[in-house]
């Protein structure tokens, strides 16, 4: 009841399918009263030798029809109480993934993807089982009960089935005491199989890893071990449903016993007739049936009520990154300003970014180099409003603080090329379409000539209806990147965000792609993140960054002159690479 009362709001939007289903569910409890008081008046008049040949053809035809009956109307309650279900948990899983589509990236680090798929899956069928089978039951136990008793009281004896009835609430305690336990037991249940999930999909979406590295053992010894903890955390919830059964199958055997022993008396003593407690005894059996109903839905509901309360601590939680409610279009200058005095993620003991002060033109190629983790695509990250900044610190553009902008907005004007790219499954002109799902082909092929990457498309057996596999695995890392900065390149985003986005290519690829970047020189601000210093030569600025902090910024003539980390990975590069006249190449 819990559960039914914490998804009041959901279900009030499917009140007429359940209204009439609970109307036929009535109905059907009805009829089924009348077969077994025919059959007890048939004994009555084959006792008294009195039953005729055509009273017995017309009890038979009635039983027949409202067996029909109860048929078709069974029919109709099933397909409206399991279609509102199916659609009820439609609504909430789509509701889920919206929720899980506007969440932080907070949000998943405290949450697996594994953990995650098993909410969308597990959690939701579960609630969807009590939202159809077990709403039904639970509708169907309660009237079905009561109205084989209003016809045990009023039809046959109330004394006897008052005398029946005595068992009842010793069941009724051990129900509420076996479903505490499925409760916790379930809860237990589901977070083993998030565990299990997640260990699953890292291994196969890691398997190259895994296979070069020889892991397979190790990763089949982990697998293996979270498997038995999920078999055993299901075990115990299996032995505390196979509690309900048996026990209310017990308790009706004392009842039986019971009606048999106080029918015999009140028909020794001529207050019942022996139809009338061969009624009784098949009203009871009617009876079995709500109550071993009762029993399992208590274990549905209670398996909901523990996959409701997960699914709730998904919905209660707030993206941490959300509009403010007097927030801005994008305003028409693109100037950024970056004044980041203090940043650390959350919970995070250490600062990622400390006095970082840069000013970014709109049409401006700006470079940005520095060590490994010093803090180069967190500043990116800001940028994109991830995070939330402290009030000593603000990211403005055209003057306006990005907190005050629209995200739609916002991320409308940002195009992200990370170094390991994200493809989905589809085609290759799908991919790179994903930012203008409305691009033609024609723009599809534009984007892709300037990436670099149509001539090893148009190599492909199906050219752009070329189907990548899951991340694109059958793409090269290389081609991978330019699949992405194609895509990037094809969105209407006015600003540029490369986070190493070429370190995959060879540097005749990767000079191509810079050269064809040129076209863009005025048109789209470009912020490029490269352990590359070549690919900054003609950067209208460069920063240096070391431990969060910008250590060097300025053009590559003034860093090359100051003769500090960037002229020394500079002149080391160049070398490598047969750069001879620095000057000529800047």
């Amino acid at each position: 009841m819990t559960l039914l009362w914490k998804m009041r709001f959901i279900l009030k939007d499917y009140w007429k399918q359940y209204l009439l289903a609970f109307i036929s569910l009535q109905t059907v409890a009805a009829l089924n009263q009348i077969p077994p008081w025919l059959i007890g008046w048939v004994v009555d008049q084959i006792s008294h030798d009195s039953l005729q040949g055509v009273e017995l053809a017309k009890t038979v035809a009635a039983i027949f029809a409202i067996a029909l009956t109860i048929y078709g109307l069974r029919y109709v309650w099933r397909s409206l109480l399991f279609g509102a279900s199916v659609d009820l948990v439609r609504a909430q899983r789509d509701k889920l993934f919206a929720h899980f589509t506007k969440m932080s990236p907070d949000f998943y680090q405290r949450h697996t993807t594994g953990d995650l798929m098993a909410h969308a899956t597990n959690d939701l069928n579960a609630v969807e089982e009590s939202a159809g089978s077990g709403i039904m039951t639970l509708v169907d136990s309660f009237i079905a009960g009561f109205t084989v008793l209003f016809a045990m009281v009023f039809a046959v004896n109330g004394t006897l089935t008052l005398m029946i009835l005595i068992p009842f609430p010793i069941l009724i305690w051990a129900s509420s005491r076996y479903g505490i336990l499925m409760h916790e037991r379930f809860g237990e249940a589901q977070a083993t199989f998030s565990a299990l999930n997640e260990e699953a999909r890292e291994t196969v979406s890691g398997i190259r890893a895994v296979r070069a590295h020889q892991l397979n053992e190790r990763q089949l010894k982990n697998f293996y071990e979270q498997s038995r903890k999920t078999v055993r955390a299901n075990r115990r919830v299996a032995q505390v449903d196979a509690l309900f059964i048996p026990s209310v199958q017990i308790f009706f055997g004392f009842a039986f016993v019971i009606a048999l022993i106080g029918g015999a008396w009140f028909i020794e003593n001529g207050v019942m007739t022996i139809g009338m407690l061969t009624t009784f005894t098949l009203y009871l059996g009617q009876l079995l049936s709500p109550m071993m109903q009762f029993g399992w839905q208590f274990s549905v509901f209670q398996r909901g009520s523990a996959s409701w309360s997960r699914l709730e601590k998904l919905f209660n939680q707030e993206p941490s990154v959300k509009d403010v409610p007097d927030a801005v279009s994008v305003p028409q200058n693109k100037d950024l300003n970056v004044h980041v005095e203090t940043f650390a993620y959350p919970d995070a003991e250490a600062l990622a970014l400390k006095d970082i002060y840069l000013n970014v033109p709109e049409g401006s190629f700006v470079g940005i180099t520095g060590r490994t983790g010093s803090g180069k695509s967190s500043v990116f990250r800001l940028i994109l409003r991830e995070f939330n900044l402290e009030a000593n610190s603000h990211i403005s553009m055209g003057g306006t603080a990005l907190n005050q902008i629209q995200l739609k907005s916002l991320r409308q004007q940002l195009a992200w090329v990370p170094q390991e790219p994200m493809l989905f499954s589809g085609t290759i002109a799908s991919n790179i379409a994903f930012s203008k799902p409305s691009a033609t082909r024609d723009e599809i092929e534009a984007a892709a000539k300037l990436a670099a990457i149509h001539d090893e498309v148009m190599a492909f057996k199906d050219g752009y209806e070329t189907v990548l596999g899951e991340q694109g695995i059958n793409l090269s890392g290389g081609q991978k990147q330019r699949v992405a900065f194609a895509r990037a390149l094809l969105s209407d985003a006015s600003i540029l965000l490369l986070d190493d986005a070429f370190s995959a290519l060879d540097m005749k690829t990767e000079a191509t792609i810079l050269k064809n970047l040129t076209a863009y020189h005025n048109k789209k601000t470009v912020l490029l993140i490269t352990q590359r210093l070549p690919e900054l030569i003609h950067a209208d600025h460069i920063v240096v960054m070391d431990e969060g902090r910008i250590t060097e910024q300025g053009n590559h003539r003034y860093l090359t002159e100051n003769e500090g980390w960037y002229a020394k990975i500079f002149q080391q590069q160049a070398r490598t690479l047969h750069i001879d006249n620095l000057e000529a190449a800047a």
